[in-house]
């Protein structure tokens, strides 16, 4: 780095005068007070004299002002670059250099903006108030630490007798640093639990007035006026320190709206701005609070590594913002910064940032994100025996293994998971500490409720000891039962909103089908084309709008074809012929050439394929039992799955690979995971008030990215989550009728339902609720 600005300080050798603007910026910018005097000093850039009249000046300004009315008398611009360079003011350096205009080589080595400026001046207003416990030793020590100011001007900060005065020289400290150091600042304020202040310092003015004002308001020409509603909006924030920027925008406008609205005399634009205010925050804030409600669990448990370069690279974050999230130096300190980003996100950008969790394998996180809901902590004390921590080691391993779908059934352990889900519960994982902290997925304001209900009711100590016990007999028993003394679950917890937000299906088209080529048997899709399966042909449409027919595949070998699936990695179709008990493989890059793959299978002649392995699966129906055989890319099975007899008798129709590698199989009425084993994992359930009985004479079944389920059941699509839990009636009657095929095409999120008797196709995207 300081060859860098080596090089800076040499471009200014013939440089005798700055720029009006320039000279301003500086005499706010300069630090004299901290080694730069004593070094134009020993240079004989200044004299004892001229010293002493500087240090008579009574403000910082005005030592900088008489400082620089030596130098550019002098015209030793130069002189003072390197004085700079030597008391490390870099940021001045390329200033000075660059002659006020910013470069990217500079990166954060340059003054504060005039926003930054703004904030600080605001914070100096209400230093009384900011003083009591801002300036810890804890803090300064911290600062010099991480070089956010020198050793020298902590000394200085220690050195004054109040709070009051040492937090006026901290912020007149701060304003002079570069803006790398005022976000090593914003860092060392979060370490000591400052988050408060910190937040106001990263946020800006821009960004403050973005979070109170609606978008179509921030663009008024109000001038000054706007940044007064910063600076009230602030001044409620430090006078009520203990309540959460995020959580309170709304509220602090309304603190500010009464002088706000004398400024805006105009009545018609008042009623306005109202408007917009409630339905502008209506919107914003459901996805902002998603992301709040659950921040602390996330930052813990999210990877930043490739997932934040997938953002920058998707335009969700800027490159400022990537190069000051990775100058965190712990992941979940990134993590935190880079969901305060988030948070902020338009709903497009916001369902980019689940695609990218997604695509780092983080799938739970991104259906928390994408779903809504709050995560609850419980920290459960046990009574002392012998080999605790053990013991409470051994039932974390397990509590973890909870949502591991390789996992045989067990009824008892069941039971009490589904205790918790009556109320809108889940399990996601532990840790430990002293004890053993358990994490809850609460989905619904009256499971959150009931959580409270329990904490105050103390039942969660009784349901604690005995699930950790039934988990202890799980798998292998421990030997040992513990008992919870207590279980402590903090009460700022409840003091939050719960925001659902329930998968909803929205109409794109409807296709238009050949009514002359018979009903449609199947469907499927590839990223660029859509296929629809007719029993002679299967028809290729353009899988942008407006979806229109590009051409056909047809052989004078097809029978009665019945289903069809695609593999984007091979290029290839497969289509079921119950005509001619086989499937045919259709190579697409190959000029569409069609040869039987896999002959003699037998009823219900249906297939899926799992689009990373490529291969196969097909149920069949063979008396006195049935089988799941699943085939590889050169047609030879590679496995066979004997189903229960109880499976049998329900009539196995289809079956669906998932990321585990395990299955999900649906029958005309009930719907199992089963391992590659052959071990069943999980059934299907409900809770009331949902159906009691959710898969009645289904068809068919798709899995989402997030690994739902949607069931084809005779008049309707139901939705499981991906425990196999019912969810919801995504589309009924007279909306659909008699659904007999589906498809999900994971890129698009586009769910392809063909229905009425298969005469109908319809294209819905599949996404939260807005």
């Amino acid at each position: 780095m300081a060859t860098v600005f080596d090089g800076l300080v040499e471009s200014l050798e013939k440089v005798t005068l700055l720029d009006h603007s320039v000279q301003e910026k500086l005499r706010h910018c300069l630090s004299p007070d901290f080694g730069l005097l004593e070094v134009l000093h020993a240079d004989r850039t200044i004299s004892d004299s001229e010293i002493a009249d500087i240090k008579k000046q009574g403000s910082v300004d005005g030592r900088s002002t008489k400082l620089l009315e030596i130098i550019m008398r002098r015209g030793q611009v130069q002189k003072l670059a390197q004085a700079l360079l030597q008391t490390k003011q870099f940021h001045l350096v390329a200033f000075l250099a660059s002659n006020g205009v910013y470069n990217a080589e500079f990166e954060y080595n340059w003054p504060l903006s005039e926003s930054q400026l703004y904030i600080l001046s605001i914070l100096d207003n209400q230093s009384e108030k900011l003083a009591q416990g801002l300036l810890s030793q804890e803090l300064v020590k911290k600062l010099v630490e991480r070089t956010a100011i020198s050793e020298a001007e902590g000394n200085f900060i220690e050195s004054k007798d109040s709070d009051r005065e040492k937090t006026g020289a901290f912020l007149e400290i701060s304003r002079r640093e570069s803006q790398k150091s005022y976000f090593e600042t914003v860092n060392c304020l979060r370490i000591v639990d400052q988050g408060y202040i910190a937040s106001l310092l990263k946020k800006g003015v821009s960004d403050i007035i973005g979070d109170i004002l609606p978008t179509d308001l921030t663009d008024l020409p109000l001038g000054i006026h706007r940044l007064i509603v910063v600076k009230a909006y602030i001044r409620m924030l430090v006078t009520s320190p203990e309540r959460h920027p995020e959580k309170d925008i709304f509220k602090g406008l309304c603190n500010v709206s009464q002088w706000w609205h004398k400024m805006v005399t105009n009545p018609s634009f008042r009623e306005g701005y109202e408007y917009h205010i409630s339905g502008y925050f209506n919107r914003k804030l459901r996805r902002a609070t998603v992301v709040s409600n659950n921040r602390y669990y996330l930052s813990w448990r999210i990877t930043p590594k490739k997932f934040i370069d997938f953002m920058r690279h998707a335009r969700c974050i800027t490159d400022d913002d990537t190069r000051f999230i990775k100058c965190q130096t712990y992941d979940h300190d990134k993590i935190d910064e880079l969901l305060c980003v988030v948070r902020d996100l338009s709903i497009e950008k916001y369902a980019v940032y689940i695609d990218c969790l997604r695509r780092t394998e983080q799938h739970l996180y991104a259906d928390i994100s994408e779903l809504g809901g709050v995560t609850l902590k419980a920290k459960s004390i046990h009574v002392e025996c012998e080999n605790l921590e053990e013991i409470e080691k051994t039932i974390i391993e397990r509590i973890n293994k909870i949502r591991d779908k390789k996992l045989g059934y067990n009824l008892e352990l069941e039971a009490e998971i589904d205790y918790l889900r009556r109320h809108d519960i889940e399990i996601l994982d532990a840790i430990h500490d002293r004890g053993i902290i358990i994490w809850f997925w609460v989905h619904s304001e009256d499971g959150h409720d009931q959580v409270h209900k329990w904490r105050d009711a103390d039942e969660m100590e009784p349901y604690l000891t005995r699930l950790f016990n039934v988990i202890g007999r799980w798998i292998k028993p421990i030997g040992r039962e513990i008992t919870s003394d207590w279980v402590i679950i903090n009460g700022f917890q409840f003091n939050r909103e719960v925001i659902n937000l329930p998968m909803t299906l929205y109409m794109v088209t409807e296709l238009n089908i050949d009514a002359s080529k018979g009903p449609v048997r199947g469907v499927t899709a590839l990223p660029d084309k859509f296929y629809i399966l007719h029993e002679k042909s299967i028809l290729i449409y353009d899988g942008q709008t407006p979806f229109e027919p590009t051409g056909e595949i047809s052989s004078a070998e097809f029978g009665s074809l019945t289903d069809v699936g695609a593999c984007a990695k091979s290029s290839r179709l497969y289509a079921v012929d119950e005509g001619n008990a086989c499937i045919w493989k259709i190579s697409l890059d190959n000029d569409n050439q069609v040869e039987k793959w896999v002959s003699e299978i037998t009823r219900p002649f249906t297939c899926s394929v799992y689009g990373s392995s490529g291969e196969v699966a097909v149920i069949q129906q063979r008396a006195p039992s049935s089988f799941l055989d699943v085939y590889a890319t050169d047609g030879k099975r590679v496995r066979q799955l004997q189903l229960p007899k109880d499976l049998h008798d329900k009539e196995p129709l289809h079956a669906v690979e998932t990321r585990s590698g395990n299955y999900d199989i649906l029958c005309e009425s009930d719907l199992v995971e089963m391992t590659k084993e052959g071990v069943i994992t999980r059934r299907c359930k409900s809770f009331p008030p949902r159906d009691p009985e959710p898969v009645i004479k289904s068809r068919h079944l798709a899995i989402d990215i997030g690994e739902r389920l949607y069931v084809a059941e005779r008049y309707r699509i139901l939705q499981f989550d991906s425990q196999l839990v019912y969810e919801q009636v995504m589309l009924e009657s007279p909306k659909i009728w008699e659904p007999t095929r589906l498809h999900f095409l994971e890129k698009k999120k586009l769910l392809m339902i063909v229905h009425s008797d298969g005469k109908k196709v319809f294209v819905y995207n599949a996404r939260p609720r807005d």
